[in-house]
């Protein structure tokens, strides 16, 4: 094989996901929990170029991926994202890093996601059991955040708000976006909003500084359903008509062009599987980009007789045949989907069927 024809994944050369208390992985701790450092005890280039993070690029560059969960990383499932031949690869400097072997990167971090406060306005049974708005934690949260101000903005091009709650439900990070300064952050492009659009109105998305608002481009809403009955359970405390206006809103930011890129997306699980047609459909009346699914993790909130009660993907789950079966929909072609970690059942039905 060439070696511009390898697999590859960008994430341990550009990302740097801060974590709860602090604690910097290059990728989703789901899918790679090997974390490379702590920020509330050493500096940013300390753990950028730490050995932790010099030994996952490694496995990166020989073929190894041997940190990894690819059974869980829907990118490598289906090819996307960061995950990648080398020769694809956009941007010449990490193309030649990998090329030639380097770990120590020359550069800071390119793609900062920010998941160090996990206050939001909902409480999603996959997420958490209550509210959390984390006021007890400020000087934490604070200090952390201004680290990331000082130190890892000078190379990022994107900058990710949120992956642990809600940027409009935190105080913290609603208070950053409506305070950033365009010089803190030289070379961004991009400022991506991870959020679950019930807070995402006109009134506040104006409180946002002019300067700002182009930066912010490109957006994932969290949706877990396709009705107003599963919505009301999976997005607990949120309501679907609600979600249905600020949808609207955010469309319309999408056609005029403040937002170049939105992605919708559905953690499937039992309550929910039967509705993926239908969200796809949802995806596609907003005139959304992309449509995504991944399945279901638990991050301590079920116990276990819950949690394989809610995997319909566990071969053992009494409706695993029906969640095969509806894969073979041909709606799951269209463009706008990416089946994420699904994307090994369909194959596997779809192969069985010839």
């Amino acid at each position: 094989m060439q070696n511009d024809e390898k697999i590859i994944c960008l994430n341990p050369f550009v990302w740097f996901d801060v974590g709860p208390e602090g604690i910097v992985s290059v990728c989703c701790p789901a899918w790679l929990g090997i974390p490379i450092g702590d920020l509330q005890s050493s500096s940013v280039e300390e753990i950028w170029n730490g050995e932790k993070a010099q030994e996952i690029r490694l496995s990166i560059i020989d073929g190894s991926f041997r940190y990894c969960n690819l059974n869980k990383c829907g990118y490598f499932q289906s090819r996307v994202g960061p995950v990648k031949k080398l020769r694809d690869v956009e941007y010449d400097n990490i193309r030649e890093v990998i090329k030639n072997k380097v770990t120590h990167l020359p550069f800071g971090p390119l793609a900062i996601n920010c998941s160090y406060d996990r206050s939001c306005n909902l409480s999603c049974p996959s997420c958490r059991q209550n509210i959390i708005v984390q006021t007890d934690k400020e000087k934490q949260i604070l200090d952390i955040q201004k680290k990331i101000r000082d130190q890892a903005l000078k190379d990022a091009y994107l900058l990710n708000i949120t992956g642990s709650g809600d940027p409009f439900g935190s105080p913290y990070f609603r208070k950053w976006l409506q305070t950033m300064k365009r010089e803190e952050m030289p070379n961004l492009k991009r400022i991506q909003l991870h959020t679950n659009g019930q807070l995402w109105t006109p009134r506040l998305w104006s409180t946002i500084p002019e300067e700002i608002r182009p930066l912010v481009n490109r957006a994932q809403i969290s949706i877990d359903a396709a009705t107003p009955g599963t919505y009301e359970i999976n997005r607990r405390g949120g309501s679907f008509e609600k979600l249905l206006q600020n949808l609207e809103f955010i469309s319309q930011l999408r056609k005029n062009g403040s937002l170049t890129w939105v992605v919708i997306s559905m953690v499937v699980q039992e309550n929910n599987f039967r509705e993926m047609p239908d969200f796809v459909r949802l995806g596609k009346r907003f005139g959304f980009d992309r449509v995504m699914f991944s399945l279901l993790c638990d991050w301590g909130t079920f116990s276990e007789k819950e949690y394989h009660s809610r995997c319909v993907h566990f071969p053992n789950h009494p409706r695993h045949q029906e969640f095969l079966d509806l894969l073979k929909d041909e709606i799951f072609t269209e463009r706008i989907v990416n089946l994420g970690s699904l994307t090994e059942y369909r194959n596997k039905i779809l192969k069985k069927g010839r």
